[in-house]
């Protein structure tokens, strides 16, 4: 198995990190003393599987416009364009899995970070420009934008709490934290271990842990 290293470095005052490993990446479970709830929580998400799908593969996950998202239980998709799109294994396999042909494998050359609770929309709304909350559109949103100069994609779950994912290539992967940290200093942001994310997805979105 291949071992992997993050490429966020976690600030000091978020607290120790407890660790564990999913299919060689290093994971925070939580921290020490115990994060405790807050307005935002903002969670490295990076070692799930993730990987670019195109053709006649996109149809099957319910997504057929660009800015589409669907989410099934385990895997959460963006429609990028006509014909392609993006999977985060959110709660599915640790490792990357996919057979077919048009799944192309990203996991490694992609960061992906939670970023949830009830001020998440508004950290939100200061890291990119465009409208998260689309009026013309139910369910997920998918956005391919810009932010701070960083090319990102996002996903808004508009499940029963506020809460997103956000993506970019992994060189840029401290400057996006970074730029999610400041935008949520005044909101008491707090970084997080994937617990506590899974937490919040299990009670935002009920089959998000199946």
């Amino acid at each position: 198995m291949i071992t992997r290293t993050r490429a966020i470095k976690l600030p000091a005052w978020a607290g120790k990190p407890v660790e564990a490993e999913a299919g060689g990446w290093p994971v925070v479970e939580s921290f020490e003393p115990p994060e405790g709830a807050c307005e935002v929580g903002l969670t490295d998400l990076s070692h799930v599987p993730k990987a670019v799908v195109s053709g006649t593969a996109v149809a099957g996950l319910g997504l057929s416009r660009p800015g589409q998202a669907s989410w099934n239980g385990k895997a959460l998709a963006g429609c990028q364009k006509p014909g392609q799109a993006i999977v985060f294994e959110l709660a599915g396999a640790a490792e990357p899995h996919w057979q077919d042909a048009s799944y192309t494998d990203v996991t490694d050359g992609l960061v992906l970070l939670g970023v949830w609770g009830p001020k998440s929309l508004e950290v939100m709304q200061r890291l990119v420009n465009p409208d998260l909350e689309p009026r013309t559109t139910e369910g997920p949103v998918f956005i391919a934008t810009g932010c701070h100069g960083i090319r990102v994609q996002l996903v808004n779950f508009r499940g029963t709490a506020p809460g997103f994912v956000i993506s970019c290539t992994r060189s840029h992967a401290q400057n996006l934290f970074d730029a999610c940290v400041r935008a949520g200093s005044q909101f008491d942001l707090k970084v997080t271990g994937v617990k506590a994310f899974y937490n919040w997805l299990d009670g935002a979105l009920p089959a998000g842990r199946a």
